[in-house]
């Protein structure tokens, strides 16, 4: 049963990496979408001598820098480095890497549908005219100065997504503000931490490991039942 036991936690890991994988492929477009990681540990099986597979109930995400591509729109920002763009939700601060700004009606500025908090807490209001982002954040409209958007930086937080690419630390916490190693890119969008190519080649090898997790299960309750059988003809 142990056997058993082991083989079919096997293909339970493989569903949940599926799962995460197709995740990821549904996000490959998704503006600074970080990409999640298949994680699968061993454990130590309740009443059993034998260790076997797991997958992480929430896996970590990949922080690295994701490719940057050029938009030529002045309201599209990307960030070379580890912070995230800070901004104002229903529910408190969170985190984006989705750089796709936007001016709402009121003068608002936005980024993944929230208003940007800039340092020194608040929101920024833009007024007319031609807008120009320093490498630091620093924003002005028609050369006066308006505000500098507040960079956070995750310094070893465990980011969780809540959608809308949006991120937040770990208990809530709040992020302490960027050491100053990342830039921001005007005119330019960062893409995900996965590539479509990459999530593909990943779904495959996932459904191969499952298939044999469940032939390894099928066997097994085959040669079990072989066992019965034969306990039971010589008794």
């Amino acid at each position: 049963m142990n056997g058993l036991y082991v083989a079919a936690a096997g293909a339970l890991s493989q569903l949940a990496g599926l799962d995460t994988t197709v995740q990821n492929l549904a996000n490959v477009n998704t503006t600074g979408f970080r990409r999640f990681l298949s994680v699968v540990q061993s454990v130590q099986g309740h009443g059993s001598p034998y260790e076997y597979a797991a997958a992480d109930a929430y896996p970590p995400l990949d922080m690295a820098q994701g490719p940057l591509q050029a938009t030529g729109n002045p309201l599209d920002v990307a960030i070379s480095g580890p912070a995230f763009l800070t901004v104002q939700t229903p529910d408190g601060p969170a985190y984006t890497r989705n750089g796709e700004l936007a001016i709402e009606p009121d003068g608002t500025l936005t980024a993944a549908g929230n208003p940007v908090i800039p340092e020194g807490g608040g929101t920024i209001t833009m007024p007319s005219g031609t807008v120009s982002i320093g490498g630091d954040g620093s924003i002005s409209v028609a050369g006066k100065p308006v505000a500098r958007v507040a960079l956070a930086d995750p310094a070893g937080a465990t980011m969780t997504p809540i959608g809308g690419s949006l991120y937040r630390a770990a208990d809530n916490q709040t992020l302490p503000p960027s050491t100053g190693d990342s830039q921001i890119h005007q005119g330019f969008i960062e893409h995900s931490t996965g590539t479509e190519v990459g999530e593909m080649v990943s779904l495959m090898n996932v459904m191969r490991s499952y298939e044999a997790a469940m032939k390894s299960v099928t066997s097994i309750d085959e040669n079990q039942d072989r066992a019965i059988q034969a306990f039971t003809l010589q008794a």
